[in-house]
């Protein structure tokens, strides 16, 4: 009986290894081969830089809202501070904060942003005063995108629309020259209090007006930031820049007594707003005087008058067309006239000519030599382009019509 249980247990061992090798082989018929996965580096860097922008752009979303006079806190200056005073306290904050500074914090840069983004807003007229009415700029990231270089800080110090001469003579023949003061018709007719900005030479804040004799008295000096070369060497983990020093914008030597602000002229360009008195009837070419607040000083400002489409002068007195239809020069009637001051009211006769001119006593331009007249010239205006109606009665007024004439010489 031994003998015969190990023999059974022996087929039956042989039987389950049969069994285990035929499935075995029937698992390898249909095994799919698993690609090895081998990490691409430059896809994870660039899925990397998504993430992080995607990271920016909702930071950027969750913004807090801030208040109406942030940028003016920024740089420490009043609401109502000169384009000077920004530009003044916008360079000693980016001596102090630009990331480039021997003695910048690393983690100093978003602080140096906003005192950049509030600079170039608060410079710019237009921004300035859209940021000063609705306390925000609607296209703010799309203007300050072309200034977001950090090598233009000290480079751009002329931005602008008014380009600072290089020597003090042209300077101050800038700033003596004859102002125009440029007016519409109606304007210089009527008068107005305009608002002008006026400019003037101011002494420098920062060197007192001594740069000009200071900076000859010194030696230029080695720069001590790029150590003479003019260049500045930016290593990262993925690239390397070089850039223009921002000490000695790239000319290797520095002078201890040149002035930044006014660029050692000793005097700076103020901008100071007014409100100019044009009195009424005031003629092309005229001079009309205007008081410095700051100086003291008088300026006067020659009158420009642009032309009009409907008014021309002669003196006090104003001239005028009026075009008409042939209907109404036959029947004649009452007719509305855009005057200087007000809406005139003309009565037309009968059977008026072209070219015929009604003169309004009185209702010309007002002004300390007197009050003039208005004056009307009718026209009579030809229809081109008639209609068959209108075409059929014009017939019918040529038959009735008398022999065309001539006038005796």
């Amino acid at each position: 009986m031994d003998v015969l249980n190990s023999i059974r247990r022996a087929i039956l061992q042989n039987f389950l290894k049969l069994n285990k090798l035929q499935l075995a082989t029937v698992a390898y018929q249909f095994k799919v081969e698993r690609p090895v996965y081998y990490p691409d580096r430059q896809n994870e860097m660039q899925r990397f830089n998504e993430q992080q922008k995607s990271q920016l752009v909702a930071e950027t979303q969750e913004k807090k809202k801030l208040p109406r006079d942030y940028y003016y806190k920024i740089l420490g200056v009043k609401r109502h501070a000169s384009t000077q005073q920004i530009k003044a306290a916008y360079y000693t904050l980016a001596k102090r904060f630009h990331p480039d500074a021997a003695n910048s914090p690393p983690h100093e840069s978003k602080r140096f942003q906003e005192i950049s983004n509030a600079y170039h807003i608060l410079t710019d007229e237009s921004k300035r005063m859209e940021y000063d009415q609705l306390g925000m700029v609607k296209d703010e990231q799309s203007f300050l995108h072309k200034f977001t270089n950090p090598d233009n800080v000290f480079t751009n110090r002329n931005r602008g629309d008014v380009v600072l001469p290089t020597t003090r003579e042209d300077l101050i023949k800038m700033t003596s020259g004859e102002s125009r003061l440029e007016l519409t018709f109606l304007e210089a007719a009527q008068g107005l209090k305009k608002n002008i900005d006026l400019r003037f030479l101011k002494k420098c804040p920062a060197c007192n007006g001594k740069s000009p004799q200071l900076v000859n008295r010194s030696k230029p000096e080695l720069c001590r930031k790029c150590q003479g070369v003019g260049k500045l060497t930016k290593k990262t983990a993925t690239y390397t820049s070089i850039q223009v020093c921002d000490q000695c914008h790239g000319k290797r030597y520095v002078n201890r007594n040149e002035c930044d602000m006014c660029e050692n002229r000793g005097v700076v360009l103020e901008t100071v707003r007014i409100v100019a008195q044009v009195p009424p009837g005031v003629k092309h070419g005229e001079l009309v005087p205007v008081d410095n607040p700051k100086t003291k000083q008088r300026i006067h400002y020659r009158v420009q008058v642009q032309p009009s489409d409907i008014f021309q002068r002669v003196g006090n007195n104003v001239l005028s067309d009026k075009y008409i239809t042939i209907s109404e020069a036959v029947l004649g009637g009452t007719f509305k006239v855009r005057g200087i001051y007000e809406e005139l009211e003309v009565k037309l006769e009968p059977g008026t000519e072209s070219h015929t001119t009604h003169t309004i006593k009185g209702k010309g331009i007002r002004s300390r030599d007197g009050t003039g007249d208005h004056i009307i010239n009718f026209k009579i205006r030809i229809p081109r382009n008639l209609s068959m109606k209108q075409r059929q009665l014009i017939m019918a007024l040529a038959k009735t019509e008398e022999h065309a004439f001539e006038r005796p010489f």
